[in-house]
């Protein structure tokens, strides 16, 4: 993969979290995201004020099945 299609690819993960997120965004959610990737796949960063271990399990569940990897974690408000 050349830079641009990752570059592309990163776009249409990050634009399909965003989308994935939307409920709980609803819920008050405020969130950090950004995605990162090379030839060997993408990776979704989320930074969350305030993370706890429910919502980063329900974070999990609504983004698991994207085929990217996950690293969730929290910041400080």
């Amino acid at each position: 993969m050349d830079a641009a299609t990752i570059a592309m690819n990163n776009e249409v993960v990050r634009i399909g979290a965003e989308q994935m997120l939307r409920q709980l965004r609803s819920e008050g959610l405020r969130y950090v995201l950004w995605v990162s990737g090379s030839a060997r796949g993408s990776t979704i960063h989320l930074r969350i004020a305030g993370l706890t271990p429910d919502l980063a399990r329900r974070i999990h569940n609504v983004l698991r099945g994207q085929g990217v990897a996950l690293d969730v974690a929290g910041q400080a408000a």
